[in-house]
């Protein structure tokens, strides 16, 4: 709330704005996009400070609570978007630079090890073997959908933000939501790391909402998508025991939905066409319901 004024202001100095006049650009004047500056330092000075409160870190930060892991990989993240809100980069630099940060947070404990099975569901198709209660072991297949899970919701939430207060909201409440999963099945770490983040943006949404004096830029998206992708494993795949109902994996996705369903369209959308999955346009959700009559606050509320 505090540090967003000061940061629009240095950033409208500088010149370092989105102007309007692109096709899928919905803004009418330019509005500065280092927004991801405020939720890092915001982020990164609250968990210092309770740190410090503290006077230790957690003992299962480096593993399991994957503390330690959402630092290292959300800061590579972040001064990759960063440096693309300053000056853009290739997109096959910026994908080998998230894969990178995954396989840091994986290697630092943040790690999709099963797929838990609830306990009334037994299936036998001959090939495919599920037994209520037993997790299907990932092996070998664990580092690279970890790796896809985290950077496919940090590009998700990147997508999602063409429009006043969308990629923002829809975070906040997926890190709110998180957080209640998390502290129902005993995760405080995680509950607390997707607390700050949703404290983060809804200090962020005062100025991000329509209209919009400020955006999150690839910095603030990236982050902030990797950061839930992480919290989602260490708190909800993780941590919720096999005997639910739903699948704690598909609840992992049912509350980054949006954002997935957005991503995975524009993907089989450009395909089918023969463009690059990295290409823009301005066929996104939000894009067809401003089409379709309704305003931004409109679509914001929604969505």
């Amino acid at each position: 709330w505090w540090l967003v004024p000061e940061i629009r202001a240095r950033a409208m100095r500088l010149g370092l704005v989105d102007k309007p006049g692109e096709e899928r650009r919905i803004h009418k004047v330019a509005v500065p996009r280092l927004g991801g500056v405020a939720i890092y330092i915001s982020i990164l000075s609250t968990i210092v400070t309770l740190v410090a409160i503290a006077g230790r870190l957690p003992q299962n930060a480096r593993g399991q609570e994957g503390i330690i892991a959402i630092a290292v990989g959300g800061t590579l993240v972040f001064v990759l978007g960063l440096m693309d809100d300053l000056e853009s980069i290739k997109a096959k630099y910026k994908l080998f630079t998230q894969v990178l940060a995954g396989c840091a947070a994986y290697a630092l404990g943040v790690r999709i090890k099963a797929i838990p099975i609830p306990q009334n569901m037994n299936l036998d198709l001959g090939f495919i073997h599920l037994h209520g209660g037993v997790p299907i072991d990932l092996g070998i297949l664990s580092l690279p959908i970890t790796v896809m899970w985290l950077v496919g919701v940090a590009n998700a939430v990147n997508l999602i933000d063409g429009m006043d207060g969308l990629a923002a909201g829809v975070s906040a409440i997926s890190a709110l939501t998180i957080w209640s999963v998390a502290l129902g099945v005993s995760k405080p770490y995680a509950a607390l790391m997707a607390a700050v983040v949703a404290g983060a943006l809804l200090g962020f949404l005062r100025w991000n909402f329509n209209p919009a004096r400020i955006f999150l830029g690839d910095a603030g998206a990236y982050l902030t998508g990797f950061i839930l992708a992480a919290v989602s494993i260490t708190g909800v795949i993780k941590g919720a025991a096999s005997t639910i109902l739903v699948p704690t994996s598909l609840l992992a996705v049912l509350i980054l939905f949006f954002p997935l369903l957005d991503t995975s369209w524009a993907i089989v959308r450009r395909l089918a066409k023969g463009k690059s999955i990295f290409s823009p346009d301005r066929l996104h959700i939000h894009h067809r319901l401003l089409d379709a009559g309704l305003d931004q606050k409109k679509v914001a509320y929604v969505i």
